[in-house]
């Protein structure tokens, strides 16, 4: 074959070599391992016990996460939570539309009766004991008529170091701190739950 016959090949094989050459670069810079695609970032729902919209003493939230670090928390109402979290509307923490409160058996948040399947709850009374794991009165003034109960904080403005331990199976580590994704829920299926109440109130 004459040289000039082989200058037509030379311009391919020169950029195969490069291709080759800068993938097994890639490949000893990575020890051999593959690829693995980029994190990125997640929205959940998440709840926290600070005082939060219309004076309610919750705040809820859509939490975006990324690598398991809060970057954003968007707070939103009591009623947008119990729509977006039966997947009844559209909710960036809940695109595939589940109902969690089935999925986590938050009891409180689910139809009563033996047949409950397609059927959803406007509000979920579970919300109005969320305050007493931080508090043992009622901060509030109250209204006429309006008999809260009392609260099951140890202590007057916060849950004792024995009930924060406690809250540490959620994710809150301090009473600011927010119960994100799965541990929101499991949150709201335990408060709803009297045994673990008591648990939480007396300590065994």
């Amino acid at each position: 074959m004459r040289s000039a016959d082989l200058g037509i090949f030379a311009g391919p094989v020169m950029r195969a070599l490069r291709i080759s050459l800068l993938l097994l670069l890639l490949l000893v810079h990575s020890g051999g391992r593959s690829l693995e695609p980029a994190p990125y970032a997640v929205s959940v729902f998440g709840i926290s016990l600070s005082t939060g919209l219309n004076n309610q003493l919750y705040t809820i939230f859509i939490v975006k996460e990324f690598e398991g670090q809060v970057i954003q928390a968007d707070p939103i109402t009591r009623e947008q939570f119990v729509l977006q979290a039966q997947g009844i509307v559209e909710s960036r923490a809940n695109p595939a539309r589940e109902n969690f409160f089935r999925k986590y058996e938050v009891s409180l948040c689910v139809p009563e009766g033996p047949d409950t399947a397609g059927r959803y709850v406007a509000d979920c009374p579970v919300f109005d004991d969320l305050w007493k794991l931080r508090f043992w009165d009622y901060p509030f003034r109250l209204q006429e008529g309006q008999h809260p109960g009392k609260g099951w904080a140890e202590k007057r403005e916060a849950p004792s170091p024995r009930q924060l331990l406690l809250l540490t199976n959620y994710g809150i580590m301090h009473a600011n701190d927010i119960a994100r994704g799965e541990n929101a829920f499991h949150l709201l299926r335990d408060v709803g739950d009297s045994s673990w109440v008591d648990n939480y109130r007396k300590g065994y």
